[in-house]
């Protein structure tokens, strides 16, 4: 009976053994890009404060921030917290996600919570990758359940539960400590809520036919 369990371990282990090793970078350009550009980022700071969300500026026409604030990072601590997440999931759903949905799935969640953020939520700066980087894991964990469903339902579970955690009690004091700025729940929410959309938007292409399924494994 303890069989999958087992298993689930199993595979989890040489995962995190490929994350550290990686196999190929090609495998992982979108994850290269914005390490490169964020580490430039910050490099130059605050000659990129171009880059960072600012509600006035974006009302002003500067649409791009949408985009650039989340390459934008509130102090190293912060970048590192996000870069590192970043590699950990993409090189753990790397074997059993195609690179294709991946990056979208990524994308899309860093474009959906920008907007919501701006339209939806009282804030007038944002910075960080962590509310896309929650839609990530959330995603891929949900398209890839088939290939390990212990590991990857647990995972989404976990994220989830995270989410209407910090949505009912504030527990990010020592996160917002470490990184020198206040964590915005709400972005963590809308990152789940992309990954939400874009995993029902992809299981009506797979069934309808207009993709073959990204799946790997």
């Amino acid at each position: 009976m303890l069989q999958p369990y087992g298993d689930a371990m199993t595979r989890l282990n040489k995962d995190l053994f490929k994350v550290f090793i990686p196999q190929d970078i090609s495998q992982h350009q979108l994850a290269v890009a914005i390490t490169l550009v964020s580490i430039l980022y910050m490099i130059f700071m605050p000659a990129t404060e171009w880059m960072i969300y600012q509600r006035e500026a974006v009302d002003q026409g500067q649409w791009w921030r949408l985009f650039t604030a989340n390459l934008s990072h509130s102090n190293w601590n912060h970048w590192g917290l996000n870069i590192l997440g970043l590699w950990l999931i993409d090189l753990f759903f790397q074997p059993v996600l195609s690179q294709v949905v991946r990056n979208a799935l990524l994308l899309f969640a860093m474009i959906f919570n920008l907007l919501m953020l701006h339209f939806w939520v009282d804030i007038n700066a944002y910075v960080g990758l962590s509310g896309a980087l929650h839609g990530y894991v959330i995603g891929a964990a949900l398209i890839t359940w088939r290939s390990d469903p212990f590991i990857h339902l647990t995972m989404a579970v976990v994220i989830i539960g995270k989410l209407i955690i910090e949505s009912i009690w504030h527990i990010n004091q020592s996160t917002e400590l470490l990184i020198g700025t206040n964590v915005v729940e709400e972005s963590h929410a809308f990152g789940g809520v992309a990954a939400i959309i874009f995993v029902i938007i992809y299981y009506i292409l797979v069934k309808t036919g207009q993709i073959k399924t990204a799946a790997l494994n």
